[in-house]
């Protein structure tokens, strides 16, 4: 499946290379040293590009940065990852970052360089990817009572990619979950807002919607919202079709100590220095984790600058 994605990339690449990056030689560079499986190299002269003021505005090294990022994240055996000394610490958070940043320069790239056509249509397979991976890790961390660090990564991911709401549903619920309800709700009523019967969710955040909906029947209920407890109810129903298994206590009691199991391959994929989930908590206390503020800061300093 792995080298299925890196083929279709690949060809996505290739075939999308004359209309994204034909006026500059640089960035064909760096579709090359994609192509070439060299990662590391790729994401250093991405971010060197970025450094430079004809590129700064340019959204395809934001995009092969993220690339390069994402597929070292996959190979903790290849690179150093996953610590605060190594070489790459958080490189599927620092990949969602710069897929923001994209985003930004995407929006605006026209602008700035008049042979530039939009590409984000070409990658709709990488963002998939990305979501799958961003999900996968956020329901670990959610799974191993480590709520604050699950909010943290779909916040990454939503921002990332805008356009699944699933991902802020988990965001709302992991706050909620890390006694953050004030911002938990906000985001878990505005992603509802957009999940109805008619939603069509991503294939990579399909099976975790009547799982989150039926937490969330529960946590509206308690605090006496019908109306939302309801709808949360019908949603359950609608998308459990996609997690058969979700009204069965005892498959996804098993389906918790299974995460649990395999904490230690998954720490990988996030650091666990300085953790304070779950200690020292307070019925009704409002956390508000300093990692989740430093990410919201820098998310505002990255928007500042495709604004300016």
């Amino acid at each position: 499946m792995k080298n299925f994605s890196i083929q279709l990339i690949t060809l996505l690449l290739l075939t999308t290379f004359g209309k994204a990056v034909a006026q500059d030689k640089k960035i064909e560079d760096l579709n090359f040293l994609y192509v070439d499986e060299k990662y590391d190299k790729l994401v250093d002269k991405s971010i060197k590009l970025m450094d430079d003021a004809t590129y700064r505005k340019h959204p395809m090294p934001y995009l092969y940065a993220a690339m390069g990022l994402y597929e070292i994240s996959k190979l903790p055996e290849k690179y150093s990852v996953g610590e605060r000394e190594s070489d790459y610490p958080k490189p599927l958070k620092d990949a969602e970052k710069y897929i923001y940043k994209y985003v930004k320069a995407e929006a605006k790239a026209q602008k700035y360089f008049d042979d530039y056509e939009p590409t984000m249509e070409d990658y709709k397979e990488f963002f998939i990817n990305i979501a799958d991976t961003a999900n996968k890790l956020g329901q670990h961390l959610f799974l191993v009572d480590k709520p604050r660090k699950a909010a943290l990564e779909y916040k990454y991911a939503f921002k990332a990619i805008p356009n699944d709401p699933v991902l802020q549903l988990w965001q709302g619920i992991s706050e909620i979950k890390s006694m953050n309800t004030v911002e938990g709700e906000k985001s878990a009523r505005a992603a509802m807002e957009l999940i109805d019967e008619k939603f069509e969710p991503s294939t990579a955040t399909a099976g975790v919607i009547s799982s989150g909906m039926l937490i969330l029947e529960e946590y509206f209920t308690q605090i006496g919202d019908m109306e939302m407890a309801a709808k949360a109810k019908k949603m359950v129903d609608v998308f459990k079709k996609y997690d058969p298994e979700v009204l069965d206590k005892k498959k996804q009691e098993e389906k918790k100590q299974k995460a649990k199991e395999k904490d230690v391959v998954m720490k990988k994929f996030y650091s666990d220095e300085d953790d304070e989930d779950n200690q020292d908590l307070k019925k009704g206390k409002v956390i508000i984790d300093q990692d989740a503020k430093d990410a919201d800061k820098k998310l505002d300093e990255i928007e500042d600058d495709f604004d300016n």
